[in-house]
């Protein structure tokens, strides 16, 4: 499948090129100092990562009130599962986000993201399907061919819940009114991982992968929402920020 081959394909190239510099240091700096020059960068730069980026990657866009507060969905995994809260601003009413919301997945109007990686090839709707504007528990929210998530809970017009069926993430996607003319879009995903040796390297490229994928589908549905609730304009850039 063309998703799974792709994700591959990125993972490879990534580990490729990091023994790429692994060796390019070992052979300019000799095999004891090109070793200790790269631990010393893989240190600095997991500490970065874990002080710096982390924090900002696993809470982009929200408000602290937002990553604190609880959410539906948040019960399914239990209180000691991870979390991580995702929100933008969009520049219409609630109501005119949730149908883009209601039709998500693969095999209907896709992810709103890189469709190259994340929808099998296929491009995102840019339009309103009647047709998938009922979610329902116990549908499948399907991120690539035979794998997805199974709808939990679905107010209508606000949010729904989904889980794995493997019961180790949930997913919460809700908009709420944030004025006359606006509203924010909060993603929040927990996650109760089984860390292993061979996991933790997966988990350690999966999280930022995940990031840029989900700050995408967000701005690709407020990119649609903005420009189908004013026809006539041209459709807005996917530009970043809250």
């Amino acid at each position: 499948m063309k998703t799974q081959r792709r994700i591959l394909l990125v993972v490879g190239v990534l580990v490729l090129a990091c023994a790429g510099l692994v060796v390019l240091a070992e052979f300019l700096l000799g095999a004891m100092l090109g070793s200790v020059v790269v631990l010393g960068a893989v240190v600095i730069m997991t500490a970065g990562y874990f002080g710096l980026v982390r924090p900002w990657l696993l809470r982009w866009g929200a408000t602290a009130g937002e990553g604190a507060r609880p959410m539906p969905g948040d019960g399914i995994l239990g209180a000691d599962a991870s979390s991580t809260t995702r929100a933008i601003t969009i520049g219409v009413p609630a109501h005119h986000v949730w149908p883009w919301l209601a039709q998500l997945g693969y095999g209907r109007a896709g992810w709103y993201s890189y469709d190259w990686l994340d929808n099998d090839g296929q491009p995102s709707a840019r339009h309103i399907h009647p047709e998938w504007q009922q979610l329902r528990p116990g549908d499948r929210i399907l991120m690539m061919p035979g794998s997805g998530f199974d709808v939990a809970e679905v107010r209508d017009g606000r949010y729904f819940t989904a889980r794995a069926p493997d019961q180790t993430v949930s997913w919460c996607l809700a908009v709420e009114p944030a004025g006359p003319a606006s509203c924010r879009l909060i993603s929040r995903w927990r996650a109760r991982w089984h860390v292993t040796p061979a996991s933790a390297a997966w988990i350690a490229l999966s999280e930022p992968g995940a990031f840029i994928m989900e700050r995408r589908m967000l701005l690709g549905i407020r990119a649609r929402a903005e420009q189908a609730a004013r026809p006539g304009l041209a459709a807005p850039a996917l530009r970043g920020g809250n």
